[in-house]
């Protein structure tokens, strides 16, 4: 039997005594892990060399994008600290940046990178810090993502997930609703532009039929309070509207009534600036919630490629796919309501056009348009709401005659609403309205000018000499010939074209303009 050496059990003490440490080191460090958040602070936790809860941290990152999109807490955060730098005494540098259609009341404080501000809230302290982050591919300062950083004691780490953050975001939402201005967004380069959208039409200034106003406002209010349906039903919570008819009855008025009654943004899609589907999609996945997309004009501003033969080919022989269609019917159409309606919630539609008839089929079915809003000529009621709001008329000896003459000719309410603008004097602006519809009924007035004017577009012949001067009778002749001539003609070529309905008023030609 071999007899152990003193050496080797002098080591396997050595391993017995490291061992026994590590196991007391390893209990001691759980035990104090375990009450490390119920004693912190106290005489225990001093003896057992506990540091105070403030020594101890959490930070969370509020990142400037999510993924493609704006982070909506990050947007918040950055509204709500710019209320904390207002009444913050301990920050040396600020930013200051003012909303552009915005009042001088309306000026932003933002912090820069690096700095700080604190906040409290039920007891705790929380700080707010603004810096930069560089990914690996940008290194270019103006690349760089913000981020804010929301430090707090451990301790204090439920309250501010359960507590503050939603806190912060009712309070955002509630100064928003306050100071609520509603914008008109544009595309541009494939981004979105914002101005003021400074339209004070409402409901009660829209001249159009009354029951028709009663149906669109009830129809949007019912909208707003069916966010269960729609979620039930596996739709999309959006609204779609058709908004149809002549020149100048109030289509875009109608649209800032809308805006105003539901206090949404507004993004006109200008569809011919987009250069692709593509890009179609990014726009409508970068709008905001509770806001109104806008296609105005619609049978005019979409495309539609031809469809192939047998052999991939167009009728013309061309490769369809091989053109730049740019926006495209059927790209349209899935933004609208295929899978990618579905990127935004609480939003409506709205396409407006002339020419209703021009339209898809496809474009028209329910779930598309759902609503379709026809704005038509001039009536009595509209004729009397457009006097009551422009100069307080309720009553007028004139009113028997101009409705009337309303039932026997047609008329744009904005053509009446120019004449009563053209004066201030009540009397005068009613007697100017109804000589509009005399002179309408019996085909004289205004269109003998809006006749010079189609005569004389286009470029100017030369001159020529001129010719011996024939009798007086002859000349009267030969001229109405020529007028007669040319009227046709333009005519002719006005519905070649598929110009649509011409407004005729004291500016001549008018384009897309009032609505």
């Amino acid at each position: 039997m071999a007899m152990t050496s003193p050496n080797n059990r002098a080591l396997e003490r050595y391993k017995n005594a490291v061992t026994a440490t590590t196991s007391v080191v390893g209990a001691a460090m759980l035990l104090r892990r375990l009450i490390a958040d119920i004693l912190p602070g106290t005489t225990l936790g001093a003896l057992l060399l506990l540091p105070p809860a403030s020594a101890r941290r959490h930070v969370v990152l509020i990142e400037e994008f999510d993924g493609a999109l704006y982070n909506r807490v990050f947007l918040a955060a950055r509204a709500y600290v710019s209320t904390l730098l207002a009444a913050a005494p301990s920050v040396p540098l600020m930013k200051a940046s003012l909303p552009r259609g915005a009042g001088a009341e309306h000026v932003l404080l933002a912090m820069r990178p690096g700095t700080a501000v604190v906040d409290v809230f039920d007891g705790a302290k929380l700080t707010w810090r603004l810096s930069r982050k560089h990914d690996g591919r940008r290194r270019a300062a103006e690349d760089a993502r913000e981020v804010f950083k929301l430090s707090f004691d451990a301790q204090h780490k439920d309250m501010v997930l359960g507590s503050y953050l939603p806190a912060v975001m009712a309070r955002v939402e509630a100064m928003s609703q306050e100071q609520r201005q509603t914008k008109l967004y544009s595309n541009e380069w494939g981004k979105w532009r914002t101005v003021r959208l400074r339209n004070a039409s409402t409901f009660a200034t829209v001249a159009m039929d009354a029951a028709l106003r009663e149906a669109v406002v009830d129809d949007l209010d019912r909208f707003l309070t069916r966010k269960e349906y729609y979620q039930q039903t596996g739709r999309a919570w959006k609204r779609g509207y058709l908004i149809h008819g002549p020149p100048g009855t109030g289509k875009s008025s109608l649209v800032a009534a809308i805006s105003n009654h539901l206090h949404f943004d507004v993004y006109d899609l200008d569809v011919g600036g987009v250069r692709s589907n593509t890009e179609l999609r990014k726009l409508l996945i970068r709008m905001k919630n509770r806001s109104i997309l806008l296609v105005e004009d619609v049978d005019c501003a979409v495309t539609t490629a031809p469809r192939r033969d047998a052999n991939g080919e167009g009728p013309d022989g061309s490769n369809p796919a091989s053109k730049n269609h740019k926006v495209t019917l059927s790209g349209l159409l899935n933004m609208v309501d295929g899978l990618w309606s579905s990127s935004g919630h609480e939003r409506i539609l709205i396409f407006t056009t002339n020419h209703k008839d021009r339209l898809d089929p496809a474009l028209l079915r329910p779930g598309r348009m759902d609503m379709h809003v026809h704005m038509g000529y001039c009536g009595f009621v509209a004729f009397r709401e457009l006097a009551d709001n422009y100069h307080g008329v309720h009553d007028h000896p004139l009113f028997a005659e101009i409705e009337t003459l309303l039932g026997e000719v047609e008329v744009a309410p904005a053509e009446v609403a120019e004449r009563l603008l053209a004066t201030d004097d009540a009397d005068a602006a009613v007697e100017m309205a109804a000589k509009l519809l005399r002179d309408r009924k019996a085909g004289i007035g205004e269109d003998v000018g809006y006749i010079k004017q189609k005569l004389h577009v286009g470029p100017r012949r030369a001159r020529r000499p001129p010719a011996p001067a024939p009798r007086r009778g002859v000349v009267g002749a030969a001229r109405r010939a020529v007028l007669d001539e040319e009227i046709g003609g333009s005519s002719r070529r006005g519905q070649g074209r598929g110009s649509g309905t011409a407004r005729r008023g004291r500016g001549g030609v008018r384009g897309r303009g009032r609505r």
